[in-house]
């Protein structure tokens, strides 16, 4: 069953959440944007075209992708933003934006993001 909402969605960065709560932070200072698309009819290819860039570029600022150089720093942005992206494209619950994704990441994030719940 499909049941899709214009609600927006938030990105959290997964990395952040953790280190956040191994050291005793609130999950209130974990970094978020909040990623609205009732603007989008997401069930098009056009439509989820646009909200993954949305969720991509939100994705990225929150787990600072564009704020390093050093290759093990950028790698774990990377990773955070792929987990973060697989994240909201699953909240969204939309079979055009899930296949949409897929096509981006060659259908390892939002099936890798499945296996593991």
């Amino acid at each position: 069953m499909n049941i899709h909402t214009q609600n927006p969605i938030r990105i959290v960065a997964a990395v952040a959440l953790f280190a956040a709560l191994t050291a005793g932070a609130y999950a209130a200072d974990v970094p978020q944007v909040r990623v609205k698309y009732a603007d989008l009819n997401v069930n098009t290819a056009a439509g989820a075209k646009v909200l993954y860039q949305r969720i991509r570029g939100a994705a990225d600022l929150v787990c600072g992708v564009a704020d390093t150089r050093e290759l093990a720093r950028l790698s774990r942005a990377q990773a955070c933003a792929a987990h973060a992206i697989a994240e909201a494209v699953d909240a969204v619950n939309s079979p055009a934006l899930t296949a949409f994704a897929e096509g981006k990441t060659g259908g390892e994030a939002v099936t890798r993001l499945a296996a593991v719940r």
